[in-house]
């Protein structure tokens, strides 16, 4: 039997192909019919594979059970499917084939190492005696895919015990691997607010309640928020990106609306900002003479790392890559992920894979530059399985 890293090295260059094919063929979130349809063809190939079944349209949950020794666990990994709109620079063979559409996320890259991982775990279930549970997710981009495994109960019978997922980095090297203890990715909530004053001439504004300057008052005094309300060592974000107001230049507004998001790392925070904003807002509007409604759309709570899986999965990267692959983050991201709804329900572990080619320029996620280098994918594969593997109890020799 091969070890784990001969066992890579053996089908990277299947896994290569996987992601080359989902590059070439990008789909839209909740439109992931021929993804889906083309990892199901894969799974169909693999021996050993106990169950697969469509869980949603485009959403595919395969389980592998063990047959050896050892402890009975369940553990879930999980691989994002959907592109995004845009164009694609990159001048790669594999470039996108779809206008409009391109994988700038990484989330080819995901799929290709879980379906990789489904072969390793196939071909090494003499070696544990769990359960491991395939997410093949649709929709991550518009946060809908978790949930709809979580609705599926994808989580139980067997329960799952622990949840890994793995998500590229451009800002590192090919092959690097990070993480952090705690928070990892922010809650990302939805924030609408809308002001109400008084409609009059511009000419005579004394006899209105000018809108667009109470929303102007509101809008800065938000950003008390993080510096007067919250620990100076606990990230906060509040963020208007729309300003929407009045109907003519000669009439005092009457009302104003204001979009925007609000991000935080910490779930009593999280509570603790909703509750003030509220109250900071309607108390300006109010004071000016206005009023106010506020209303916060619930997006993804935060992304919690489980201490013991970062731990866990250090040792693994070392073992398997040696020293100086793994890296520890020392921030949060306030960026937002939906597989914070699954490590809200049970401890997890979010991977970052490092997949900036050596000596080339950070390539941003979500921008037309984005380039993922196919030398990651090994080392990720390695990583992801192995620190899989390695809380199933089974050896990687």
């Amino acid at each position: 039997m091969l070890n784990l890293l001969n066992f890579v090295s053996e089908i990277e260059k299947n896994v290569v192909e996987y992601r080359h094919h989902i590059h070439r063929n990008p789909e839209l979130s909740l439109q992931e019919f021929e993804t889906a349809d083309y990892v199901e063809s894969i799974l169909k190939t693999v021996a050993g594979i106990d169950s697969v079944r469509r869980i949603s349209p485009t959403g595919i949950l395969a389980e592998i059970k063990g047959t050896g020794p050892g402890e009975s666990r369940c553990i879930a990994l999980r691989g994002d499917m959907d592109a995004l709109p845009g164009e694609e620079k990159a001048d790669v063979p594999y470039k996108s084939t779809r206008p409009g559409v391109v994988h700038s996320c990484g989330h080819d890259v995901h799929t290709a190492l879980l379906l990789g991982a489904v072969r390793i775990f196939a071909g090494y279930k003499d070696r544990f005696a769990g359960t491991v549970k395939f997410f093949f997710q649709p929709a991550e981009e518009v946060l809908g895919g978790a949930v709809q495994f979580l609705e599926a109960g994808a989580l139980d019978s067997p329960r799952v015990d622990r949840a890994v997922g793995i998500h590229v980095f451009p800002d590192l090297d090919a092959g690097i691997i990070a993480s952090r203890k705690g928070p990892m990715l922010a809650a990302a909530d939805g924030l609408s607010i809308e002001i109400r004053g008084r409609q009059s001439h511009a000419a005579h504004p004394h006899t209105g309640r000018d809108a667009i300057v109470i929303a102007c008052q509101v809008v800065g005094v938000l950003q008390t928020l993080s510096s007067r309300f919250v620990s100076p060592t606990d990230p906060v974000v509040v963020t208007i990106g729309q300003f929407n107001g009045g109907i003519a230049g000669n009439i005092i507004a009457g009302s104003v609306k204001l979009k925007g998001t609000i991000r935080t790392v910490r779930p009593e925070t999280r509570e603790n900002v909703h509750s003030e904003l509220k109250k900071l807002v309607c108390a300006v509007a109010e004071g000016m003479g206005g009023s106010a409604s506020v209303d916060i759309a619930r997006g993804t709570p935060p992304l919690i790392c489980d201490e013991g899986m970062v731990d866990r999965l250090q040792n693994v990267t070392e073992k398997l890559l040696g020293p100086g692959r793994y890296v520890s983050l020392p921030d949060p991201s306030m960026g937002g992920e939906d597989f914070a709804f699954i490590t809200e329900k049970v401890p997890g572990l979010f991977i970052r894979l490092g997949v900036k080619k050596p000596g080339g320029p950070v390539t941003p996620g979500h921008s037309e530059e984005f380039y993922a280098d196919d030398s990651a994918l090994a080392p990720g594969l390695a990583v992801f399985a192995g620190t899989a593997l390695d809380f199933l109890g089974a050896s990687m020799e």
